[in-house]
């Protein structure tokens, strides 16, 4: 009975530690513009990622994605977003800004789910560089 109680209460403890991450989080979260997240998103770094991620879909297909997520994020900034080709999706992470992929690979039974290295924060951090030079 013991060994339950402490599994009960690590599951707890990992939870409230979560929430804590997120609450950390939202109270730092980035508030970026319409234009801030188009450019973002429509950076030449985001397009070659995408192109070097092999997720079994057209790049065009990629870039749809890209619009469709600009869209529907300038509608509702404060809500996760992603599209779906069949077993292929890409989507943007508003709490952290993150641009993601999850797709199968081919011939294989195992599924990936990377995250894009490239951040809104590293984008904005980048503009503000080269606006000082």
């Amino acid at each position: 009975m013991s060994n339950i109680n402490s599994n009960f209460s690590q599951f707890f403890q990992h939870q409230t530690n979560q929430d804590d991450d997120n609450l950390t989080l939202s109270a730092n979260r980035l508030i970026p513009t319409n234009d801030q997240i188009k450019d973002w998103l429509q950076s030449p770094q985001i397009k070659q990622w995408l192109t070097k991620v092999p997720m079994g879909i057209t790049n065009n297909l990629k870039m749809e994605a890209i619009n469709t997520i600009i869209s529907r994020v300038s509608e509702n900034p404060n809500k996760d977003c992603r599209v779906q080709f069949g077993s292929t999706a890409i989507g943007v992470d508003v709490l952290r800004w993150q641009l993601w992929a999850f797709y199968q690979l081919p011939y294989a039974n195992g599924i990936k789910a990377p995250d894009c290295p490239y951040t809104l924060e590293k984008h904005l951090a980048k503009d503000t560089r080269t606006s000082e030079l």
